[in-house]
């Protein structure tokens, strides 16, 4: 086989963090894993204690330090609170069709830090009563550098995707 048949071959993407962590999460809903789906939901993000959330963390960041575990606690707190509502979409639309405010949505994509993580708690536990948790972009902020392009990118997809669909509104109603 000639050195560079393997590069031809195409590869699947390895699937990221938030990713896998979602679909623990939802393995567990599938197994009627309720003790441990409600103890992720009562779990502290900021003092992590629970086995299940502990057995996902090692499994796939099994160098992780207190910090970066925090964040990971932070996402799969917001999985469990409702593993059926999970959804790829994006959380700007998200927001406008379930209705979250035009300040909510503000707040949201101008916190840092620990008020981010207020923020995206609060969005997330509406959106999940609404059925309607975009995961993959609330995962993403939570593990994301705030001072980074690619989180500046993301904020600004989220207002993009947030204003386009309340743009979109009013014509949806009208018809």
């Amino acid at each position: 086989m000639p050195p560079d048949a393997d590069a031809a071959t195409p590869v699947a993407p390895k699937p990221d963090l938030v990713e896998l962590l979602a679909r623990e999460v939802q393995a567990l809903e599938a197994a009627e894993r309720r003790g441990d789906l409600a103890e992720l939901r009562r779990m502290n993000p900021e003092r992590p204690n629970v086995p299940a959330f502990f057995r996902m963390l090692v499994r796939h960041r099994p160098d992780a330090g207190p910090d970066f575990a925090r964040r990971c606690a932070r996402i799969v707190h917001l999985l469990a609170l409702r593993p059926d509502a999970l959804h790829r979409g994006s959380l700007g639309e998200a927001m406008a069709v379930n209705g979250i405010s035009e300040a909510r949505a503000q707040k949201l994509l101008a916190a840092r830090g620990e008020a981010l993580a207020t923020q995206i708690a609060l969005i997330a536990r509406r959106l999940a009563q609404e059925r309607a948790l975009p995961y993959r972009e609330l995962g993403h902020l939570l593990l994301a550098d705030d001072d980074s392009d690619s989180t500046d990118r993301l904020r600004l997809r989220i207002a993009r995707d947030y204003f386009r669909a309340l743009d979109r509104a009013p014509a949806t109603d009208a018809a």
